[in-house]
């Protein structure tokens, strides 16, 4: 094993300098101690996994040969058939309770589940109402807005325009007076004719 060849690797001699060892040859022990030490661990690692996995087998055939001699106790040792169709039929219902332990948990677990699903889908239909009746609101709100705004121009149009109405009669009021006056009279012959003939007077 890795962990033999580091014990037994025996005493490691390097090559001297003027300064002292030579750094290139302990720089490279160091890396190749540090890959056996590593390769130590892992080695280490495995044996201690192995012996958990060893134990916890040995602490199951322990409780299996306990049950198996609780189920034997006070029958006959010679009638080995019933006592191995005894035992047959106890790991049979032990594994069928685990099997509906597990069965009726992962029920639970999926009921739980649903529940949850469920309530978040009622909580998004409850927020998705709130916002449908609020976008309502505000629609209806912006809608009395548009109206009123629509109904004050209205009225400043028709204000308007009746004034325009009443300008317009006044005018024609105006235009129909100057056409109902009489026209300036024109000169009577004689008279243009006398005026003709007066002498002009020069100082």
């Amino acid at each position: 094993m890795a962990m033999d060849d580091f014990l037994d690797d025996g005493h490691r001699t390097f090559g001297t300098q003027m300064f002292g060892y030579d750094r290139r040859e302990v720089d490279e022990e160091y890396a190749r101690l540090e890959r056996q030490l590593e390769l130590a661990c892992a080695d280490r690692d495995a044996a201690l996994e192995t012996a958990e996995e060893l134990t916890r087998h040995l602490e199951e055939a322990r409780t299996e040969l306990a049950e198996y001699r609780a189920i034997h106790a006070g029958h006959d040792k010679d009638n080995a058939v019933s006592g191995c169709i005894r035992y047959l039929l106890h790991v049979a219902r032990r594994k069928a309770d685990g099997i509906e332990a597990e069965a009726r948990t992962r029920a639970e677990e999926a009921e739980q589940r649903a529940e949850e699903a469920a309530g978040r889908q009622a909580r998004l239909l409850d927020e998705a109402e709130q916002e449908t009746q609020r976008r309502l609101a505000e629609a209806g709100r912006r809608a009395r807005e548009i109206v009123g705004e629509a109904l004050e121009r209205s009225r400043v149009l028709l204000s308007d325009l009746g004034e325009r109405q009443r300008l317009l009669e006044q005018w024609y009021a105006e235009i129909a007076a100057v056409q109902e006056m009489p026209l300036p009279r024109s000169p009577e012959p004689a008279a243009v004719e006398a005026a003709s003939s007066t002498p002009s007077v020069t100082l």
